[in-house]
């Protein structure tokens, strides 16, 4: 129970990878804020978590984290609710349709980097300040993508976003390296999520599609949120101290290709 007493905040909260490591936080003892804009979502996480037994707390948070003011506001919320912040997950995604720069229109570039790039990196401003302020240690994880260390995985507006997080997970790693800061991003390759869903397709750019087939016809097996969180709680434990500014692919071998 290495986390127990721990205060965690986790974005995206209410499905998939962000959901599962909510609920394995909560497992080893911490007090998670799950944060989403589904209420309901939110209801069913506590209700869960509680219903296992789980030794730690979730508390629901709702935001629309494209837009600046909600993120600020939400890590100072969970930090005035949980007395404090030790862990900050940036989980919070929005695919793109897979379009290339030439079919990229202004709302969908906005959505994306507004979801994907923007609030992590607000809400990265506001904990390392915290953090610093207080001369407190203190632990990011952002969950990035395969489509940030290469080309062919994504749309331009996903594809972009995502290696500027791990550009900024990178420069946190290393401006903070001796303040007791550590920053580390996960490179989730093909996990089974919503954000991959049928309907993540019914509009797909088809000269984009058409352009990233051959990874997607790659036989590289399906991962599950479930490997996600376990890396996740790895990178926020102190068995993995002596990391920071890393970008890491959890994707069954895509990047090794």
């Amino acid at each position: 129970m290495e986390f127990t007493g721990k205060k965690v905040i986790v974005t995206g909260a209410s499905s998939g990878m962000g959901r599962q490591i909510a609920l394995d936080f909560a497992k080893e003892g911490a007090t998670v804020l799950a944060v989403a804009r589904r209420e309901e979502r939110l209801i069913a996480l506590i209700k869960e978590a509680e219903e296992k037994g789980y030794e730690g707390k979730i508390i629901s948070h709702i935001a629309d984290l494209s837009k600046e003011d909600s993120t600020v506001e939400t890590i100072k919320a969970g930090i005035e609710q949980m007395g404090g912040l030790d862990v900050l997950v940036n989980n919070a995604g929005s695919m793109d349709n897979f379009g290339p720069v030439g079919e990229l229109s202004d709302e969908m570039l906005n959505k994306v980097i507004a979801i994907d790039l923007l609030s992590p990196l607000y809400s990265t401003r506001e904990a390392c300040a915290y953090w610093t302020k207080n001369g407190f240690k203190g632990n990011i994880i952002n969950i990035a993508s395969v489509a940030g260390l290469g080309g062919g995985k994504a749309g331009a507006a996903y594809t972009m976003a995502k290696h500027a997080i791990i550009g900024l997970t990178k420069n946190t790693g290393w401006q903070y390296r001796n303040a007791g800061i550590r920053c580390n991003a996960i490179c989730p390759g093909g996990i089974a999520t919503e954000i991959m869903g049928p309907e993540a397709f019914a509009t797909a750019s088809q000269f984009g599609l058409g352009n990233i087939k051959p990874m997607m016809a790659m036989e590289i097996p399906t991962g599950s949120v479930t490997q996600i969180s376990d890396v996740t709680l790895f990178l926020a434990s102190e068995k993995s101290s002596y990391i920071t500014g890393v970008a890491l692919p959890v994707d069954g071998g895509i990047m090794a290709n």
